[in-house]
């Protein structure tokens, strides 16, 4: 029977079985065991498994990797991919009330996965093709993995929660905590200064980042070359460069004294052609940029990792850093050119080796440093890199809160104890407070990062970041560690909301929305009102209706620097309206 539900396939020869795991709770299991000659694992091997199902009350679908695009796609378009290094096989269907309709799930969270998944034209079901890729030299006793099906009837980020839980339990995962500083506003310098960073203007602008409230600052790409065309030709040596930072760890140590945690910014597989290490691992690559001006270093030799460790060890001693931004991570995987298996590699597998990599700087760093920050930024942000970083970042995004709103609200729903930051955010000289603090409250539900000269604020622009910041802070918990609760993924979030039970936050970001205030308003169906709601209007609208009001509340009107605009009291009847300033906000309280 089983076998007539799946249709199963190599291109390598095996036997399989497939065994049902269990049903509970509208959720089923399915593993898949293959047995086939040791022989066979000489060569790269590709898994087939197809399936499908009947296409109904589905608006839109979730996926790591969907950014901006909801939309149900045909079984022709492109698969989503995942490994280690890219986002986790994971894709959800959901209906017109944010509710679940299926979300499929599997345990292969390392090797390369292909959810070849889309609508048949022909009879309206999804099929669902997974090609699940085995490289040379691995998986030599036979391979098993597992698909996750939940049916459930509720909001869909409570699937995903499961989901996260279900991969620690099965994969054995201990998901790193992040420490309290992990979660503090950050200052970073990227996009504020690029590579155009020196001991002069990093110190000043820190000197105002820390009176400005920020308490952890990254200074990016540009303190190891004094070239500054952008590119990485002159990465890999990973040396300070004197003409920029004299003394690295006294300027360190001056950052640190005005109440600051200092990272830095390494890309990790890139050597560039004018680094001197070029000539000592030019022949150690998986592949070339495209500009053939730096390589990808292939850390399944052992000396590569070796290398990537003693760096980031003597970087962290020898400057007292407090954290360190490992980028581009999602560069780590074979292509077609990539060398094949040989003499001298300890790892068959790009993936395998790159969990190996990371477990060995965790070992080393946290014992020089418990609290070590590290950075991850989108695409690395599955399950099993979550076991390496405290930190994760959106995806590059100047200038567009939209993008920071998906994609925090993206990696909050598959996150379990990580910091969520947003990209940096940066604006013209010339926007208005009101303007900028849309920017701002994209970044609400996640920790936000910053990239603008400090010096160019406008008195009133610096009050509304100071004022956000402060509330960010004062609402952490509430705001980083409850349940997101994002409504309308086909729309692209345009409510989130979280809530404790005797507090809330609810963020609208599209104009004509009503705020309800029933006890039920909270996707988390509360047994009673909350004590406290905070409204925040994250859109240029100043009209705000709300209705449902299950007790009677007293209101304040704060605009976008905290500056109290208005007050007065809701009833529990009917509908009402407040003007709310764009990106300002509504405190309500019980009477």
């Amino acid at each position: 029977m089983l076998k007539e539900q799946f249709k199963v396939g190599t291109d390598f020869g095996a036997d399989f079985e497939i065994q049902e795991c269990g049903a509970k709770n509208s959720v089923k299991c399915w593993k898949f065991a293959f047995q086939y000659a040791p022989e066979t694992a000489e060569k790269d091997r590709v898994i087939s498994i197809e399936f499908s199902f009947p296409l109904t009350d589905v608006v839109g679908e979730w996926t790591p990797a969907a950014g901006v695009s909801r939309h149900v796609v045909a079984d022709w378009d492109y698969p989503r991919r995942s490994m280690t290094s890219r986002y986790t096989p994971v894709i959800c269907w959901f209906n017109g009330e944010s509710k679940n309709r299926r979300l499929l799930a599997w345990t292969e969270i390392d090797q390369k996965v292909e959810l070849q998944y889309g609508v048949h034209e022909e009879d309206g079901t999804m099929l669902c093709i997974t090609r699940i890729y085995l490289p040379k030299g691995t998986y030599t006793d036979g391979y098993e993995t597992m698909l996750r099906e939940d049916f459930s009837d509720r909001m869909y980020w409570k699937g995903l929660r499961d989901t996260v839980d279900w991969w620690e339990k099965e994969k054995g995962l201990s998901y790193l905590e992040a420490p309290l500083a992990a979660r503090k506003p950050l200052y970073s310098f990227w996009y504020s200064f690029h590579q155009d960073v020196n001991e002069q203007n990093v110190e000043e602008e820190c000197r105002l980042a820390a009176q400005n409230g920020f308490e952890v600052v990254i200074v990016d790409d540009g303190w190891q070359t004094a070239d500054n065309n952008r590119g990485y030709a002159f990465c890999g040596d990973w040396e300070m460069e004197p003409s920029k930072f004299p003394d690295f760890a006294a300027h360190v140590k001056r950052v640190q004294d005005m109440g600051l945690k200092y990272m830095l910014w390494f890309s990790v597989p890139f050597v560039g052609i004018y680094a001197k290490s070029w000539e000592a691992y030019k022949d150690k690559m998986l592949y070339m940029s495209q500009s053939g001006k730096w390589g990808i270093l292939d850390i399944r030799y052992p000396e590569c990792r070796e290398y990537l460790l003693k760096t980031y060890e003597k970087a962290v001693v020898d400057w007292n850093l407090d954290g360190l931004k490992l980028d581009f991570i999602d560069n780590f995987y074979m292509k077609e050119e990539s060398p094949a298996w040989k003499e001298g590699m300890d790892f068959a597998d790009v993936q395998d080796a790159l969990n190996a990599l990371f477990l060995q700087v965790n070992e080393r760093l946290r014992t020089i440093k418990p609290e070590l920050l590290i950075e991850f930024r989108q695409a690395y942000i599955g399950p099993r890199i979550q076991c390496y970083g405290n930190m994760l970042r959106v995806a590059d995004c100047p200038m567009s809160g939209l993008l920071n709103r998906v994609g925090i609200a993206d990696i909050r729903m598959l996150s379990k104890s990580a910091a969520v930051h947003s990209d940096m955010l940066m604006w013209h000289a010339d926007e208005k407070p009101a303007d900028a603090a849309l920017q701002v409250l994209s970044c609400l539900f996640g920790v936000l990062q910053f990239s603008v000269k400090l010096d160019t604020l406008s008195d009133d622009t610096k009050k509304m970041v100071q004022f956000w910041m402060h509330f960010m802070q004062e609402h952490m918990d509430l705001l980083q560690n409850s349940q997101i609760c994002p409504l309308e993924p086909e729309n692209l979030y345009p409510e989130i909301s979280v809530c404790d039970g005797k507090e809330a936050v609810v963020a609208h970001y599209s104009r004509g929305r009503v705020l309800k205030l029933d006890a039920e308003a909270m996707q988390e169906q509360q047994d009673a009102p909350v004590q406290k709601l905070y409204f925040v209007n994250a859109v240029k609208a100043q009209n705000v209706i709300v209705s449902g009001a299950a007790c009677a509340y007293k209101y304040q009107v704060l605009d976008c620097m905290g500056n109290v605009c208005g007050d007065g009291v809701i009833c529990a009847v009917g509908m009402d309206k407040i003007s709310v300033p764009t990106g300002g906000m509504v405190v309500f309280e019980q009477k």
